[in-house]
């Protein structure tokens, strides 16, 4: 029987593919963290240029990577 004709709940997960999102999703993550230490050290108004709010989105993204890897079924 064909996987698209399965119910739901008798799919199984690919370990291998979450296991891979969550990698992915982590390293995209890292660089959002760091940008957002710099940020609370220099103050609150460093974080205004254009770059920091493209890492910010990236890290967004990795975050959202990471939700939908452990909670996708």
């Amino acid at each position: 029987m064909s996987s698209f004709l399965q119910n739901p709940e008798q799919r199984q997960r690919n370990g291998c593919l979450t296991a891979l999102m969550l990698v992915v999703g982590v390293i995209l993550l890292i660089p959002g963290v760091l940008c957002a230490i710099l940020n609370a050290k220099m103050g609150a108004g460093a974080g205004g240029d254009p770059i920091t709010m493209f890492v910010m989105m990236v890290a967004l993204g990795g975050l959202g990577l990471i939700v939908f890897a452990i909670t996708r079924k």
